[in-house]
């Protein structure tokens, strides 16, 4: 989904969003654009970025963009139940490996959850104070449901994995 267009359904969240990791975004851009070879962006700068970096970066960016409001709308579209339910069937394959999927997948829950709570004004959001109070706001338990895997789910991930080896070798 392109970014106008979510922009669109929550101009707020995407400017939000975009503010948020503005910083993130600009140093994305800056790495590429003094690491990549090429000419530079300007003939007075010798040592300035380069064309291919800022346009490499950019579009990095744009990609890493897209993405977090992706998985912004993900997050928020979806009930956390739900959720927890589709991490849990996924991280379900580590349990052959000795690790708890279970736990995992209630510790993610209740880091998004965490996560998606405002953060309280006048605290610095690095603080211990900080991390106390939204500590405080956690839910006291966690449900975490197995739903039954069917025909749509099996096309699903059938589409999904062809449109990636497809989008890989494009």
């Amino acid at each position: 989904m392109p970014l106008w267009l979510a922009s669109l359904i929550s101009p707020q969240r995407l400017f939000g969003l975009l503010r948020r990791s503005r910083w993130l975004l600009l140093g994305i851009v800056l790495v590429y654009a003094f690491q990549l070879p090429g000419p530079a962006l300007l003939d007075a700068w010798a040592w300035g970025p380069s064309q291919p970096g800022v346009v490499a970066g950019a579009v990095q960016a744009w990609r890493l963009a897209t993405m977090l409001l992706l998985i912004d709308l993900l997050v928020l579209r979806l009930p956390a139940v739900t959720l927890l339910s589709g991490l849990f069937a996924l991280l379900s394959p580590l349990n052959g490996l000795g690790l708890p999927a279970e736990r995992l997948a209630v510790r993610l829950g209740l880091t998004l959850h965490a996560l998606a709570q405002p953060a309280r004004r006048g605290l610095p959001s690095f603080s211990l104070a900080a991390v106390a109070a939204s500590a405080s706001d956690l839910p006291a338990s966690l449900t975490v449901q197995r739903y039954r895997w069917h025909a749509r789910d099996s096309v699903s991930l059938l589409a999904v994995l062809i449109g990636v080896v497809w989008l890989w070798h494009a």
